[in-house]
């Protein structure tokens, strides 16, 4: 009973561990493009993220979207 409870536990804590990992990469991608200036580099850094959040699972998608919604900042383009 004292194996399945620890595989359990660890089961538990890796799953933790990984969604971290996961949001955290988003909150990474999401800070470098706020604060870039370059089209051309902000570009490639939502190309990026955009195929961060392909590769998410549903549960990981919302909780990356939420943090994208709240956090990138909406950049005005400017033709002149």
């Amino acid at each position: 009973m004292k194996i399945a409870r620890g595989i359990a536990i660890l089961t538990i804590l890796g799953a933790t561990s990984l969604f971290a990992t996961g949001t955290g990469n988003i909150i990474s991608l999401v800070e470098k493009i706020n604060s870039t200036n370059d089209l051309k580099v902000k570009s490639q850094l939502m190309d990026k993220l955009d195929e961060e959040l392909e590769v998410m699972n549903t549960d990981e998608l919302s909780e990356a979207q939420k943090i994208v919604n709240a956090n990138l900042k909406q950049s005005k383009l400017i033709i002149k």
